[in-house]
């Protein structure tokens, strides 16, 4: 086929088979799994709170990356720039199995991360191509969101199973023959034409760049560590709020005055729709970025380790796979966001609502099949709503640039701070919780006194000194009232989340801005073209 990158004597459905390959191999290419950052704290002895800025070094240098990548491609032939980015990933991908200090595992991370994107979004470009001639963005979110967000649960579960019996060096490991399969497709089925017309790769804003990455590396600073420091009455931590501050404005500024910048931020400016979109992204993961509150629960109350937690998370699959097409399928037919935002927040209202009242499970993990569905349909028809609102109805050339800003809205900015935000309050409603059960075990209640007594009674039988019984016992007591406070604290946010969510959806239907797509006066540029 003369637009293909394959060579012609390659059928078109093997063609098919090798892109969907490629695409699939690119979303399981990762650094540091989240769910590995106490396996990797414990292997090099440092604390959580770097090696989890180390992780969030990753997620920077990956959105960071994105507004390079349409000169980069546009340097490269397809074929070649494919085979560089997969040479540097499996490169990569080694060296941070020997990494053996800070310094060399963030390099690796931000590096790998960053690669991950330049070829990630060239072989999204194309798969849509194969798969969405019609450049729609409802379509394309529905497809792409459905098989990344699938495919990144079952990386963490494999990730969690590989954790409890080896080395955390070895989850690198698992996007090995991904990578390896990609790199026979493009070594031996496309051709080396060139597609589009060379652009020279000078003139990037480099100063731009590393002004957003220093920024935003401040700011993760602060998000992660200001918690332990006990935030601005640390001095440090008021150093890098001012630095994250000031690196953000001089980078804002140096956009506005230089003839080529990094990004244009300009259409925040021109276009209401991709302000309401980015401000609207940071709302949701407001309401969705609370995984550590009930993964804290699952383990702590409930005794679930790593990989049965991530087996939970495996029922986020079923909605994914179902509802973000059906959402991509409404928006590409109608292109209206109002209903489907609306359904989205509403479900996160349900979500926080259901799992509130019911977090004294007998049992099973089954009590967790509904509420996860709940937040899984929640979560993927609110960014598919929100992705697909943001990008339609602005020319291509600003397609780029609001593409970074919705990026780095929830991955750099919301993120973190929500993050931050969540766990400081479940931690201050907990020790807060705590006091207040703890002055209910009064041993003046016969039915304390009464539980004291058996407990110390149990480890004197199991052979225990009386002073070791009463250690034990005094462990046990407050194992028992953490647990209830665990619960009381959760409760707490989660009913607060609930009323977020519900305010959320009411404003879904109120915002007359949110009718941008469908008013035929303000559509100026197609509604479904892609540019990627």
């Amino acid at each position: 086929m003369k637009n293909s990158l394959f060579h012609e004597p390659v059928p078109d459905w093997l063609e098919k088979i090798c892109i969907v390959l490629l695409v699939c191999s690119q979303i399981m290419v990762s650094g540091i799994p989240s769910n590995a950052i106490a396996l990797v704290t414990s292997f090099l002895g440092d604390e959580k709170d770097t090696i989890q800025f180390i992780y969030y070094g990753g997620v920077i240098g990956s959105a960071c990356a994105y507004p390079l990548i349409g000169r980069i491609m546009r340097y490269f032939r397809k074929r070649q720039l494919l085979l560089i980015c997969i040479s540097l990933e499996l490169v990569l991908l080694i060296l941070s199995a020997f990494t053996r200090n800070n310094l060399q595992l963030f390099l690796c991370n931000f590096l790998l991360s960053s690669v991950k994107m330049v070829c990630l979004i060239t072989c999204l470009g194309i798969f849509l191509k194969k798969f969405n001639p019609s450049n729609s963005r409802g379509l394309l979110y529905g497809i792409y969101y459905a098989l990344s967000f699938s495919l990144s649960q079952l990386y963490s579960y494999w990730v969690a199973l590989i954790l409890q019996t080896y080395s955390w060096k070895y989850t690198f490991l698992i996007s090995l023959p991904g990578i390896f399969i990609s790199f026979l497709i493009v070594i031996f089925l496309m051709h080396s034409r060139r597609m589009e017309k060379k652009y020279p790769l000078y003139q990037v804003d480099w100063l731009g760049y590393l002004l957003f990455v220093a920024a935003s590396l401040c700011l993760c600073f602060v998000c992660i560590f200001g918690q332990r420091l006990e935030w601005m009455n640390n001095d440090l931590i008021r150093f890098m709020s001012a630095a994250a501050i000031v690196g953000y404005i001089l980078w804002t500024i140096r956009m506005l005055v230089v003839k080529r910048p990094y990004v244009d931020v300009r259409v925040l400016v021109k276009y209401s729709h991709v302000r309401v979109g980015v401000l609207l992204m940071v709302a949701l993961f407001f309401v969705y970025n609370t995984f550590s509150i009930s993964t804290e629960f699952m383990k702590v109350n409930l005794g679930y380790n790593d990989p049965y937690v991530a087996a939970t998370n495996l029922y986020l699959i079923i909605p994914f796979v179902i509802f973000i097409p059906v959402t991509g399928i409404w928006l590409h037919k109608v292109h209206r966001v109002r209903e489907s935002l609306f359904v989205g927040f509403a479900l996160f209202a349900v979500y926080y609502l259901y799992t509130a009242r019911f977090f004294y499970p007998e049992e099973n993990s089954n009590f967790f099949l509904i509420p996860m569905v709940i937040r899984g349909a929640a979560y993927g028809i609110s960014i598919t709503s929100l992705s697909y609102y943001a990008s339609v109805n602005l020319p291509a050339a600003d397609n780029s640039h609001r593409a970074f800003f919705s990026i780095i809205s929830r991955s750099v900015i919301a993120a973190p701070i929500t993050s931050a935000l969540w766990l400081d309050r479940f931690n201050y409603f907990k020790q807060k919780q705590y006091d207040i059960v703890s002055a209910q075990y009064g041993m003046d209640d016969y039915r304390v006194s009464g539980l004291w007594k058996n407990l110390v009674s149990v480890h004197l039988k199991a052979g225990s000194s009386l002073e070791q019984a009463e250690q034990l016992a005094h462990g046990s007591m407050h194992g028992m009232i953490y647990k209830e406070a665990l619960i009381l604290s959760a409760q707490n946010i989660y009913y607060v989340l609930a009323a977020i969510s519900i305010l959320l959806a009411i404003a879904a239907l109120s915002l007359k801005v949110l009718n941008i797509h469908y008013v035929k006066e303000k559509n100026k540029y197609p509604l479904t073209y892609m540019d990627v």
